[in-house]
């Protein structure tokens, strides 16, 4: 089934008025969780200026839609609302919906469309949502929740990897899949990025 489009972004109150400044919060995530952890789509950089062009990419790596799946699938588990979870989808990517003049759920220099329902769901952007050429396999949503706040994945455009907050037993079972790459993070320190 598709995700739908929400034409009241309310739902999204929680993440616009959170008092972080806005690079914090759209590669942090939200503070107040009782564990953290770090889903790296490419491993960290070795040294200080590392390129990411440098990145020694795993060969059998899942493709990033298909990591994300894998994390959502666990997080699923974890909520009271499973069918019940919003998707902020960067305006960046190009994104459009046929015919509509939806609102946007806006923070300090990005803009997103919001999304409605089923983790299984994301991805699936329905028949009226259009992108530019780069097409919907690359716009991986930007924050992802269930209605009940139980825990958030954040992934900016710029960053090698998605932040998740959540349970700490949700956390360990991320950390402990082999399919992907995610690590512990403490949300007082700052992650390594690549220049």
């Amino acid at each position: 089934m598709s995700l739908s489009v929400c034409t009241d972004v309310a739902a999204a109150d929680w993440i616009v008025g959170l008092e972080k400044r806005w690079p914090q919060l759209t590669v942090m995530g939200p503070p107040g969780f009782p564990a953290y952890a770090r889903l790296r789509f490419l491993p960290d950089p070795a040294f200080e200026g590392q390129n990411e062009s440098a990145a020694n990419y795993p060969e059998d790596a899942l493709p990033e839609d298909e990591q994300l799946a894998v994390v959502l699938e666990i997080l699923s588990r974890y909520t009271s609302a499973p069918a019940d979870c919003y998707f902020c989808v960067w305006e960046g990517w190009g994104i459009s919906v046929v015919g509509n003049d939806v609102p946007t759920v806006k923070l300090p220099t990005r803009s997103y469309l919001l999304f409605h329902g089923a983790p299984t769901d994301c991805g699936d952007w329905g028949p009226d949502v259009q992108f530019d050429p780069r097409g919907p396999d690359a716009a991986d949503p930007a924050f992802v929740w269930p209605a009940d706040h139980a825990w958030c994945v954040t992934h900016d455009v710029d960053p090698h990897f998605a932040m998740i907050a959540g349970p700490a037993e949700a956390i360990e079972l991320i950390i402990a899949d082999s399919r992907i790459d995610a690590v512990i993070h403490d949300p007082e320190v700052n992650p390594p990025f690549y220049s």
